[in-house]
């Protein structure tokens, strides 16, 4: 291990301390970044807000689906009948569920899960930010009938997407995070980026007070980065543990105005984050990026049972959660880390911690 990350890992410790739980104790002074998750899926809706919450999250995903039912469940949120799906696999997100689009499909909102799962949740007093399918990678990753295509389709489902975004405004929602896994797909046709700018703009005028979070595919946005930056976002998901390569280009690209989430946690490993290392992290994107405009969180959200391999998967993701915590509550005196350009360049990843090194 190099001597800098050893720095990064170690962050004082002593050698051959024992892993242990984060917790804002740890850090004596501490300047608090707000901190989110992007999704609790395979886990009870009000159970796994309740245990965010008491982790100290602050931007807490709600109505996110697993993988595999998620384009299923988005089909039946704007009436399209999922009785006829097969068997499909992405190869960046493994096998899913696949419905196949009639010809000339209409599209209703038929019923509006973020909504009602966003109320639910008020009612114990937090406000969530709900999740939905983008209606681009909703579209690719259903079967079309012969003759149609996304582009056609994406007119008819348009308005009820935007049905869908006038009743979350009405109940009063700020936030709301749009997964688009397509964008992880490097061989995306120019067609498919246009209709997704056309749809980014239409659901950003929709949205009226409610900003969007625009969080991508496992691995990061690779070239179509520069496509993504141009959108009409209020936030950007970057995941800086697998889509690491990224990262450089948006510190240098992006506003420090618009919010920034950085998912520095591993979200589908067990392995311990190197805390001191992320932090580092944090300190030299703070150097360009306004502090109140940053989020620390996971890579992506809480919900690999395969990647997690323990068997309380509720110790697992609260230790996660605590990791998340821990990234947020920075130090105020400087410390020693390598550059943004050496850990893009060399493949430096925060986990697993190596054998040697101090997880704290």
């Amino acid at each position: 291990m190099p001597v800098w990350q050893k720095a990064a890992c170690h962050d004082g410790t002593a050698e051959g301390a024992p892993a242990r739980q984060y917790s804002t104790s740890h850090f004596p002074n501490i300047a608090r970044l707000l901190t989110a998750t992007l999704g609790f899926p395979d886990a009870d809706e009000m159970r796994g807000v309740r245990c965010q919450h008491a982790a100290g999250i602050s931007h807490i995903a709600t109505a996110n689906s697993p993988w595999r039912d998620r384009v299923v469940q988005t089909a039946r949120m704007f009436g399209v009948g999922t009785d006829n799906t097969i068997t499909a696999c992405d190869p960046m997100h493994r096998n899913y569920r696949k419905p196949i689009l009639r010809p000339g499909q209409a599209f209703h909102l038929a019923r509006n899960w973020p909504r009602d799962a966003f109320l639910a949740v008020e009612q114990l007093g937090i406000s969530t930010r709900p999740v939905l399918l983008g209606p681009v990678s909703f579209l690719a990753l259903c079967g079309m009938a012969k003759g149609d295509s996304v582009g056609q389709s994406l007119m008819r489902l348009l308005p009820a997407y935007i049905e869908c975004f006038e009743q979350l405004n009405n109940a009063g929602c700020f936030w709301v995070q749009i997964d688009e896994p397509i964008l992880a797909h490097p061989g995306l046709p120019a067609a498919t980026l246009t209709h997704m700018d056309v749809a980014w703009h239409v659901l950003s005028e929709a949205s009226r007070a409610t900003s969007l979070v625009l969080v991508g595919g496992s691995g990061g946005f690779g070239r179509h980065l520069p496509f993504v930056l141009q959108l009409p976002f209020g936030g950007l998901h970057v995941d800086v543990v697998h889509g690491y390569r990224d990262f450089a280009y948006v510190l240098q690209h992006f506003p420090a105005y618009r919010w920034l989430s950085l998912g520095l946690v591993d979200s589908c490993s067990a392995a311990p984050t190197h805390i001191g290392m992320a932090q580092g992290i944090v300190e030299q994107t703070l150097r360009s990026h306004r502090p109140d405009r940053l989020m620390i969180a996971p890579s992506g959200a809480l919900s690999d049972r395969d990647g997690l391999a323990d068997p309380d998967i509720m110790s697992v993701l609260r230790r996660k959660m605590s990791e998340i915590v821990a990234v947020a509550s920075r130090r105020t005196i400087a410390r020693r880390s390598a550059s943004i350009r050496d850990f893009c360049e060399n493949d430096i990843r925060f986990v697993p911690c190596a054998d040697n090194s101090v997880r704290h």
